[in-house]
């Protein structure tokens, strides 16, 4: 099994950045993510595993939108 970590603030902000675009594009919100550890990638054959510690800020408004969209 093979692991990466990403410790670079800079490529945490860019992955950081893909995270956000991807949600606002599935729910019309953009949160502000931070992330507080390294990002480690685990890889096992063709399965990849993330494992983030992170930390998303969401105005209040977006995040009720967003839970009554659920139901």
């Amino acid at each position: 099994m093979d692991e990466m970590n990403i410790r670079s603030s800079f490529l945490q902000e860019a992955v950081a950045n893909m995270i956000e675009k991807l949600i606002e594009q599935k729910t019309g919100y953009r949160p502000d993510i931070h992330f507080n550890d390294p990002i480690r990638l685990s890889y096992d054959g063709d399965k990849a595993v993330a494992h983030l510690n992170l930390d998303l800020e969401l105005k209040r408004e977006d995040l009720e939108g967003m839970l009554r969209g659920l139901i």
